[in-house]
């Protein structure tokens, strides 16, 4: 009994000294290394969309022909004036001085029409030549610019109609012939577009014509 009893310590003795000395299994990390990302995962910056209004213009300008006349114009922000709003100031004869208003800005001249360019030049429009009354119905395959205004600025002709300005100096026109219901402007480059302009004001650019010929 003693012996079976002293069998059973020293068994136990041995596990102990056997679990005690056996090497314990590594600890298993927390943290799992990253995966490496690919080039697929990677997502590039967009580029923004172009609006549709955006991209239209863009196509219309670049379809426009070359001009030298042609200009464009964006609507600017009225700013106040400085000329408006200043004043001459003259000695009076108490010694004062006195606030003189300043002369009014002569207006230039301007009529309103339809703008037409002719890019053929078949069609004769110097002297003798038919009346543009008949001949409006086959400026259709000229290009129509659109309705706006002619007006004299600075000794120059300038034609307007919305965003587009065509300018004209005294020393690029050959001639000017004037019709019912139309003008013509003849140019010396003749590979250049003339411009046609269909207006109902025809007295009224006779009268500046007539005007500027005294001055």
């Amino acid at each position: 009994m003693l012996f079976a009893a002293f069998a059973m310590i020293l068994v136990g003795v041995l596990c102990f000294i056997y679990v005690a000395l056996s090497p314990g299994k590594p600890k298993q990390t927390a943290y799992q290394s990253r995966k490496p990302q690919t080039q697929g995962q990677f997502r590039m910056p967009q580029t923004p969309p172009v609006s549709p209004q955006l991209d239209e213009r863009i196509r219309r300008e670049r379809s426009i022909p070359d001009d030298r006349h042609l200009s464009y114009t964006y609507p600017e922000e009225p700013t106040p004036s400085v000329v408006q709003k200043s004043e001459v100031l003259r000695p009076s004869e108490s010694g004062n001085l006195e606030s003189e208003p300043l002369p009014p800005k002569e207006s230039n001249f301007a009529i309103d029409g339809t703008l037409y360019l002719d890019h053929s030049g078949k069609l004769p429009f110097g002297e003798g030549s038919g009346d543009l009354d008949l001949m409006e119905d086959g400026l259709r395959n000229f290009k129509r610019v659109g309705s706006g205004n002619l007006r004299e600025e600075n000794g120059r002709f300038l034609f307007h109609s919305g965003n587009v300005t065509y300018t004209y100096t005294p020393d690029e026109l050959d001639q000017v012939v004037l019709h019912n219901q139309g003008i013509v402007f003849l140019l010396k480059d003749q590979k250049s577009p003339k411009p046609v302009f269909f207006t109902k004001e025809i007295d009224t650019f006779k009268e500046f014509l007539k005007q500027a010929s005294l001055t």
